[in-house]
């Protein structure tokens, strides 16, 4: 008896073809304790592609470069070590913008020094072409403005005293409102001007993080006294990340992939929170979901505050009845080998169809 070559053949790929599919299993995320560099509570607010990333212990703030560890935010400013500091963002070249001693705002650029900014304004992010935006106040009113190099302050109409992210285009992502009304709006600005993203019904909304693509995520309301994260994009337009949620949820990062994160609340009260993660396709996943066994043990994580472009995710999490500051790196998660009965499974018909054609 000779099975046909042919068959054999098919057999084969199809075997192979099983073994290629994608099986692989959830994703897992290792953790680091950042909380460990400093005693008492601590936070991490933001992290860029390189892995540095800033955050708060209590009334000071650090920037953390991988290999070379913490540093006080304070003294990269010029201060004594120990005065009070508050690092709101970092781009990619490790240009730091916050505030120092009695809230004098500052930008920091390594190699250059730093700039003290005047009385009256404050900073809030900075990007990698070194445009960076804040809040400010002109004795009547607060207003938004964003600093260009080569072209200074320019103040941003439709946008008042919340302006959240900028990214690498110049675009800015923050709440507009006007004289005529007080109600919050999660707006985008561009070239073209200031763009509404929406709401769910509930009348209100705010952004907290824009990416490259121009991609917004915050949160909106759902009705009165519920909001819910969401992600606007223009070909989607404004979407809810939790549409079955029962609680509060709402995003505070994004990256240019498009994953989100945030922190959604399992309790009406507000009083019990968790931080998640989203992509493109899927809802609300609850990140303690997927941490590594060994490094996460004893955590129970919060919020996620912001993601890189490599995927690392910063926050906030509780471990030891304290809350810490931690960096999440992706692990490549095992792809298993299918089971040797399944592979046989779809080759034996083949092979015994040939069988029975040889005889």
């Amino acid at each position: 008896m000779r099975v046909p070559t042919r068959l054999i053949a098919i057999a084969a790929a199809a075997v192979f073809a099983l073994a290629s599919l994608p099986l692989q299993a959830a994703p897992q995320y290792t953790l680091f304790d950042l909380g460990a560099l400093g005693s008492g509570s601590s936070t991490a607010a933001q992290i860029n592609d390189a892995g540095q990333v800033i955050g708060s212990f209590g009334a000071n703030s650090f920037v953390y470069t991988p290999g070379l560890g913490l540093t006080d935010f304070a003294t990269l400013a010029g201060q004594p070590a120990g005065t009070p500091s508050y690092a709101y963002g970092i781009n990619g070249l490790g240009q730091v913008v916050g505030s120092v001693g009695a809230g004098s705002s500052v930008v920091y650029r390594p190699g250059i020094g730093t700039e003290y900014l005047a009385a009256s304004l404050g900073v809030r992010r900075i990007n990698d072409v070194g445009q960076y935006i804040g809040e400010g106040y002109d004795g009547s009113a607060g207003f938004g403005y964003r600093y260009t190099p080569g072209t200074g302050v320019e103040l941003l109409p439709g946008l008042y005293s919340l302006v959240a992210d900028i990214n690498n285009h110049g675009q800015v992502a923050g709440v507009a409102a006007y004289t005529d009304d007080s109600i919050d709006h999660a707006a985008r600005l561009d070239a073209d001007g200031v763009q509404l993203l929406g709401d769910f019904g509930g009348g209100f909304s705010r952004s907290s993080a824009i990416n490259n693509g121009g991609d917004v995520v915050g949160y909106a309301g759902v009705s009165s006294d519920l909001v819910h994260a969401f992600r606007y994009t223009d070909a989607g337009g404004i979407v809810d990340l939790d549409p079955s949620g029962l609680f509060h949820s709402r995003a505070d990062a994004i990256n240019d992939q498009g994953l989100a994160g945030g922190t959604f609340w399992t309790t009406s009260d507000g009083t019990e929170k968790r931080a998640f993660i989203a992509d493109a396709t899927s809802g609300l996943i609850d990140l303690n979901t997927l941490l590594d066994p060994s490094t996460g043990a004893g955590w129970t994580l919060l919020e996620v505050n912001d993601i890189n472009n490599v995927g690392q995710i910063v926050g906030t999490g509780l471990f030891g009845g304290v809350e810490r500051a931690f960096v999440l790196s992706a692990v490549a998660a095992p792809v298993p080998e299918p089971a040797a009965w399944l592979l046989a499974l779809v080759a034996w018909p083949l092979l015994r169809r040939g069988a029975r054609q040889a005889c």
